[in-house]
């Protein structure tokens, strides 16, 4: 029985290697101070601010030198948030499907953001975005994605969001295909429609 244990033990921790990579303290973004947010239940970050009518505000230079800003949330009924890096086998096995899916649910409501996260090779993942054809926004950890960031112990880890900056369902650890993806998106689009 032990013996059992062991072996389902170890077998679910390759399983998790093969979808993820660990995120070391010394490869982790600095995140805001613990009083400084409550993550899942504040949408507002230190850097940005909250206006009269409730909307969050926020303007990034994305690493392709766009700028993003909150209306990524305001124009879509749901946003992606993909954390990921570089040197994260998993997160970049995704990327062609993360491209597809981008594509495919544009015209539906949808966005994605890209947030490079424990990277500290920018220019190279500026090379890796034009070689993949990355057209969705990739953003470092600041304000908004700062505040988000905050827990992440693995990498990729993708969380959703209604249009108002507000979390939809829980995050999700570990690389996924493009049929998963789309199951997901799928039904959360109906759940925020």
């Amino acid at each position: 029985m032990k013996k059992t244990a062991l072996i389902l033990a170890g077998t679910l921790a390759m399983a998790f290697l093969a979808n993820a990579c660990t995120l070391l303290p010394a490869q982790t973004q600095p995140t805001a101070a613990p009083e400084a947010t409550q993550a899942a239940e504040d949408t507002i970050s230190p850097d940005a601010t909250e206006t009269d009518g409730g909307t969050l505000e926020f303007s990034l230079t994305t690493l392709t030198g766009d700028t993003l800003d909150q209306t990524v949330f305001s124009d879509n009924k749901l946003v992606m948030v993909n954390y990921w890096a570089t040197w994260c086998g998993p997160c970049v096995g995704e990327i062609p499907d993360l491209v597809k899916i981008s594509n495919e649910y544009a015209d539906k409501g949808f966005a994605m953001v890209g947030v490079l996260t424990g990277d500290d090779d920018i220019d190279g993942a500026k090379q890796f975005i034009a070689d993949q054809g990355i057209a969705y926004p990739i953003v470092l950890p600041e304000a908004f994605f700062l505040d988000h960031a905050d827990g992440i112990y693995a990498i990729p880890t993708t969380m959703f969001f209604d249009s108002t900056g507000k979390q939809v369902g829980d995050a999700v650890v570990g690389a996924k295909s493009h049929d998963d993806w789309a199951g997901l998106i799928d039904l959360l689009l109906s759940q925020v429609s």
